[in-house]
């Protein structure tokens, strides 16, 4: 999360102090999509210990499909896209280490992420993005660690890095349609459970998102 925030600064910096030659918009925008994802969310289940030393077992979501709103506000400057990026979205997910795939409970993922791309065309009405990202990132199930037979949440949380493709398409002076494709490679290094508070994985738990949506963009 610190990282982010130096980014952000580094960002703001950048837009504020940019060369008065260089032409400068802002812009928001808001959209969804749906992402697949594959990693080690889909298989593992990890054993640790609470404060007390009773072993705690703690069941991960499969995490393989969601529909995820997307958030955008950011700064053009010229043809350098910088970004400020959120996503939220709570589902019913399939928990890992069951004899069958009929247990179920309720997954909160969210991410922010700042993003850095590059517009082909610029300033035509049509212009194509390339770009990257890097992201924080939590995932929250609710009654997905056991102690016995008592079960409590869990919250994963990690980083991540993202390529980026969108097209940029003017209908008008100030709205634009955007279609996009965004691919996170995230690393999990926490969990957080009520019983053993913050933890570090032995392992980090290695996760890939493939996101495809469609926002649209309001420039001011």
């Amino acid at each position: 999360m610190k990282k982010l925030v130096a980014i952000l600064i580094l960002l703001v910096g950048v837009s504020a102090f940019a060369d008065g030659d260089w032409p400068r918009s802002y812009f928001v925008s808001a959209g969804i999509g749906a992402v697949a994802s594959k990693g080690d969310f889909n298989n593992r289940v990890i054993s640790m210990k609470d404060t007390l030393g009773q072993k705690e077992i703690v069941h991960a979501p499969a995490l393989e499909f969601l529909a995820n709103p997307d958030f955008t506000i950011g700064a053009n400057i010229r043809e350098f896209t910088l970004t400020f990026n959120f996503q939220i979205w709570e589902s019913e997910q399939t928990l890992n280490g069951f004899p069958d795939e009929t247990h179920k409970e309720s997954s909160l993922l969210w991410r922010i992420s700042m993003e850095f791309i590059y517009n082909f065309f610029w300033p035509e009405f049509f212009q194509v993005g390339v770009g990257a990202s890097y992201s924080y990132t939590a995932v929250t199930t609710e009654n997905s660690v056991f102690i016995g037979e008592d079960a409590y949440d869990a919250e994963f949380m990690g980083s991540g890095i993202g390529l980026i493709a969108n097209i940029k398409y003017f209908i008008s002076d100030n709205i634009a349609m955007v279609p996009f494709i965004k691919i996170y490679e995230n690393w999990f290094k926490n969990v957080y459970t009520k019983e053993s508070e913050l933890c570090d994985l032995d392992s980090y738990m290695w996760q890939t998102f493939v996101f495809v949506g469609m926002n649209v963009q309001y420039q001011f």
